[in-house]
């Protein structure tokens, strides 16, 4: 749409769909991914600050289920690093590495700063919440800046 009265003469039909925000199929995955510090409110207050790394899908590589869907291009998903636990600084390095190496980054806030649509392949697969099995969160096992 080229101004707001386009927009406006249009049907909702002619409007894009929204994106899918939910976890990728289990594979390799083309996306672009972006860094950034997060700080995450709760009910409670504030929680420990984090670090996002965000995709944006750009297309299947190959699908551990033949039979599986791959997303839409665009979708997007994310993985969250809490910094106050072992396991969120461990998974941010094992994930900032590949990118902070294609970079040329040395420290951590260089690297968030410096990440922004960084085309990557990566290698995901998905674990269910062990408090709800309803809810599913993708895991990236690999990436490699392409």
């Amino acid at each position: 749409m080229s101004n707001f009265d386009d927009l406006l003469d249009s049907t909702l039909d002619d409007l894009d769909d929204l994106p899918s925000f939910e976890p990728y199929p289990v594979g390799a995955h083309k996306v672009l991914a972006t860094l950034a510090f997060k700080n995450i409110k709760t009910n409670e207050g504030e929680a420990p600050d984090a670090i996002e790394l965000a995709f944006s899908y750009l297309e299947a590589v190959e699908l551990a289920d033949a039979q599986a869907e791959a997303p839409k291009a665009e979708s997007k998903c994310s993985i969250l690093f809490m910094l106050d636990n072992e396991f969120g600084r461990g998974n941010l390095k094992k994930c900032a590495m590949p990118l902070q190496a294609a970079l040329g980054t040395a420290s951590i806030r260089s690297t968030v700063e410096e990440c922004n649509d960084v085309e990557c392949i990566i290698m995901t697969s998905l674990r269910k919440d062990k408090n709800d099995p309803d809810k599913i969160y993708l895991q990236v096992k690999e990436i490699a800046v392409v």
